[in-house]
């Protein structure tokens, strides 16, 4: 992602950008704080690069806003200014990097191939361990009510990062993949409890109304609830 206040720049910085990024990068931009921000919860941008003077909130108080809701970690200042106070509030605020304007091609194209080198080591590794906990969180917690925010809550990460995550590792929905989850429940309950009511397994797999159950449980297994269980004798 980048973001510049002017618009001339932000072009021309997106333009070289795009000349030497790693094959396959995305690339945003914003005119400002708030703008970026808003973008950045919708695309999780691995890198920002960002101006240090805009006006409502400077690039400083942007990573700080950014890094406090999950929203990206690493950032790559650009200023027209070469002086030691910004330079050391850079290095406090954990950027990756501090250059000067005009940006020179071949430094950015260096600095985020090693940026790029940087993700894949520690990527997989943290995709892994939260999606472990968070598919562990399912198994024990599908019957309750869960929302992507609860998730979020509960697991310390933002709702879009879970999202995308979840799509990666699982290739669906939480949505999707919950009431899959739910359905498989449910035809355990209905093969080993004879007993009990269609209606009480929908509660006990988490659905609220019989009625929403079944129509789940027929998108997800071709029959209804009664005729799968009536299949099983």
């Amino acid at each position: 992602m980048i973001v510049d206040d002017e618009p001339l720049i932000l072009k021309g910085l997106v333009k070289i950008v795009e000349e030497v990024a790693p094959a396959g990068s995305d690339i945003c931009s914003a005119l400002n704080a708030p703008e970026a921000l808003e973008t950045m919860k919708r695309y999780m941008p691995e890198v920002t690069i960002t101006d240090v003077h805009m006006p409502e909130k400077n690039g400083f108080e942007l990573i700080r806003e950014a890094k406090l809701e999950g929203l990206c970690e690493r950032f790559i200042i650009l200023s027209g200014y070469d002086e030691f106070d910004y330079v050391r509030q850079a290095l406090r605020s954990g950027v990756v990097d501090y250059l000067l304007k005009p940006l020179d091609k071949r430094e950015i194209a260096a600095l985020l191939g090693r940026v790029k080198e940087e993700l894949p080591a520690t990527s997989d590794s943290e995709y892994s361990r939260h999606a472990e906990r968070i598919l562990a969180y399912l198994q024990l917690n599908y019957m309750n009510d869960l929302s992507l925010d609860h998730l979020a809550d509960r697991m310390s990460l933002h709702p879009n990062y879970i999202s995308s995550l979840f799509k990666k590792e699982t290739g669906d929905t939480l949505v999707n993949y919950l009431n899959a989850l739910r359905i498989r429940e449910a035809q355990k309950l209905l093969r080993t409890q004879p007993h009990s009511t269609v209606c009480a397994i929908s509660r006990q797999v988490g659905f609220d109304t019989k009625h929403y159950f079944a129509k789940v449980f027929k998108k997800y297994t071709g029959t209804t609830p009664g005729a799968y269980r009536g299949h099983q004798d």
